[in-house]
């Protein structure tokens, strides 16, 4: 498993965070409690309560941090790009790319610091380069794991970021937030338990072939399906 890095020069992990952290009240708070009628928030979070072992169940912290550990060779969440993709009338083949999952890692980074964990898939969607993010954490708001990233593949500057992170803060469970450049989209999911789950779709860098309304169906489409793959 590689160690997580945000490709490119420019504003390190650090350094977006840390702004975020000064400019985002409630960024490093527990948010909300995942209960929205959509997962049960009486197993703990972390425990592995009967809503957890359905296939139907929302996934929960632990059980993206599971999947980070051991990603495998396609993507651990139950994620169907080509049919997110038909319904939201992109056209054109769709190719697995490498999955990639990601732990704490020293003290100071943004998982360690959210005791959270990541799994990032690749794809190729006709002639784009997609990266679909899925990331959980027990403490604040899970898109704020991945404001660098976000940053980097929208090169949008440090001002659009920050407000962006305070929309995406506010947004509710399964509204896909677009970025201004319109080919990165965030979306808060459904979550079994305590703690914050997102899915962050990148498409290209800086720009896409596909309108806003198809990257907001595509992200939107994806995070009804966000499950976890029982085991092979």
């Amino acid at each position: 498993m590689g160690k997580w890095r945000i490709p490119g020069g420019g504003l390190t992990v650090a350094v977006v965070i840390a702004a975020v952290l000064a400019s985002c009240s409630g960024l490093g708070e527990d948010g909300d409690s995942g209960d929205d009628g959509n997962g049960d928030s009486g197993d703990g979070g972390r425990g592995g309560g009967r809503a957890e072992k359905s296939s139907s169940a929302p996934l929960s912290v632990a059980a993206v941090g599971r999947m980070a550990a051991g990603p495998g060779s396609r993507c651990p969440v139950r994620y169907d790009m080509a049919g997110a993709a038909r319904a939201a009338g992109v056209h054109g083949p769709v190719e697995n790319g490498p999955v990639e999952g990601e732990l704490p890692d020293g003290a100071d980074s943004p998982l360690a610091q959210s005791d959270g964990a990541l799994v990032d898939c690749g794809y190729r969607l006709g002639e784009e380069q997609v990266r679909l993010f899925t990331v959980g954490v027990a403490k604040g708001y899970a898109v704020s794991v991945l404001l660098p990233q976000i940053q980097h593949d929208a090169g949008i500057p440090m001002d659009d970021l920050l407000d962006y992170a305070g929309r995406a803060q506010r947004a509710k469970r399964g509204e896909a937030l677009l970025t201004s450049s319109g080919n990165v989209a965030a979306v808060r999911l459904p979550v079994t338990g305590e703690g914050d789950v997102a899915l962050v779709l990148s498409i290209g860098e800086h720009r896409t072939r596909l309108s806003e309304e198809q990257v907001t169906e595509l992200a939107t489409r994806l995070a009804k399906q966000a499950r976890g793959r029982a085991p092979d």
